[in-house]
C-alpha cells in the first residue's frame, strides 16, 4: 500500500542524514529464536527432554534458570543448611533443644520408676468408705504423698547421676539399662534404711555402710563429720537440694554424684556448641575492628 504523499523510501531518503542514522540505530532488532527454543507445534506430540549438554554450565537446583543463565552468579551459592553447618548454628540449636528435652525425659523416666508409689497415692484419694475419703482429704494422704515425692525426686537424681539421656545420640537399649539400674539403686537404698531401722529397734549394730555406686570402696567420714559412702569428697561448689546434715549417707553420695554428672553434661554442651561460639566471636571481632576504624577505639568497642 503506497503512502499518500509518495513512496516511503523516497521519504526516508529525504530525512536529515543524522536523523536517519539515529532512527536506524533505534530500530528494534529482528527476533531470532535461540538455539534451545523451538517453535511450538500444536500438532506435534510432546517429546522427552534431551540429555543435558556437559559443555553447558551447571547451576544448583535452587536456580530458577536451569538452562545455565547466570551460572557465574551461582558459583558461590551455598544452601542455607550448608551455611548453618559451617557456622555452627545447627550445633547451637541442637544443644538448646537437648537441654530443654533432657529435663522432661529424665522426669518421665522417674515417673515410670515410681509408678507403684503414684498408684498408691491415687488409690488413697479415690477408694475407701466416706470416712476414709474424708480422712484422706484432711491429711492429703501425707504418707503416700511423702513416699511418692521422695521416690520421684530421688529417682530423678539417680538418673542424672548415671547419665540418663545425656548423649546427643539416642540409644534405646542403653537408656533402658540406665533407667533400670537407677530403680535398682533406689530400692537398694530403701532396703539399707529399713535394715538400719530394724537394727535400732532390736538394739543391735546397724549393717555396714557401703557405696551404692562403688560397693568395694570403703566409706570415710570427712572433717565436717558427715559420713559419705565410698569416700566421696564434698565439692566446694556443691549446692545440694537440702543441707547435707539433713540427708542420709546414701543421699549425700547421690547429691555429689549428680553434681559431678551435671558438670560433665555442661562440658558436653559446651563442646557441641563450640563451633557456633567461635564463629560468633570471630564475627564480633570483625565488627569491632571495622567500628574502631570508623569511630575510634572507645566508641567502636561500645557499638560492637
Amino acid at each position: 500500500m503506497g503512502w499518500f504523499w509518495g513512496d516511503k523510501n523516497d521519504t526516508v531518503q529525504k530525512l536529515d542524514p543524522g536523523l536517519r542514522d539515529y532512527l536506524e540505530q533505534e530500530k528494534p532488532d529482528k527476533y531470532v529464536p535461540g538455539p534451545n527454543v523451538k517453535p511450538s507445534t500444536p500438532s506435534t506430540p510432546a517429546q522427552s527432554p534431551e540429555p543435558s549438554d556437559p559443555s553447558k554450565p551447571k547451576v544448583p537446583a535452587a536456580s530458577l534458570y536451569p538452562d545455565g543463565r547466570y551460572a557465574d552468579l551461582w558459583k558461590t551459592y551455598k544452601p542455607p543448611m550448608e551455611l548453618d553447618e559451617q557456622s555452627g548454628v545447627r550445633g547451637a540449636s541442637r544443644v538448646i533443644e537437648k537441654y530443654k528435652e533432657r529435663g522432661d525425659t529424665v522426669q518421665r523416666a522417674a515417673m515410670e520408676n515410681c509408678a507403684l508409689e503414684h498408684e498408691a497415692l491415687t488409690y488413697c484419694f479415690k477408694t475407701g468408705n466416706w470416712r476414709k475419703q474424708i480422712e484422706a482429704r484432711l491429711t492429703m494422704c501425707s504418707a503416700e504423698n511423702g513416699t511418692f515425692s521422695r521416690c520421684f525426686m530421688t529417682q530423678t537424681k539417680f538418673l542424672q547421676a548415671l547419665g540418663y539421656a545425656a548423649s546427643f545420640e539416642y540409644d534405646a537399649d542403653k537408656e533402658e539399662r540406665i533407667q533400670m539400674h537407677a530403680d535398682k539403686l533406689y530400692h537398694q537404698m530403701l532396703d539399707y534404711e529399713k535394715r538400719v531401722e530394724e537394727a535400732k529397734a532390736a538394739g543391735t549394730e546397724p549393717p555396714p555402710l557401703a557405696s551404692l555406686f562403688n560397693p568395694e570402696k570403703p566409706s570415710k567420714t570427712p572433717e565436717v563429720g558427715l559420713e559419705i559412702p565410698g569416700g566421696e569428697a564434698i565439692p566446694e561448689e556443691l549446692k545440694p537440694s537440702k543441707p547435707l546434715q539433713k540427708l542420709t549417707p546414701h543421699e549425700r553420695e547421690l547429691e555429689i554424684r549428680a553434681h559431678y554428672a551435671q558438670r560433665e553434661q555442661h562440658k558436653l554442651y559446651a563442646q557441641e556448641a563450640a563451633p557456633f561460639m567461635k564463629t560468633h566471636d570471630d564475627a564480633r571481632q570483625k565488627r569491632q575492628e571495622k567500628a574502631v576504624s570508623w569511630f575510634g577505639e572507645t566508641i567502636g568497642k561500645w557499638l560492637s
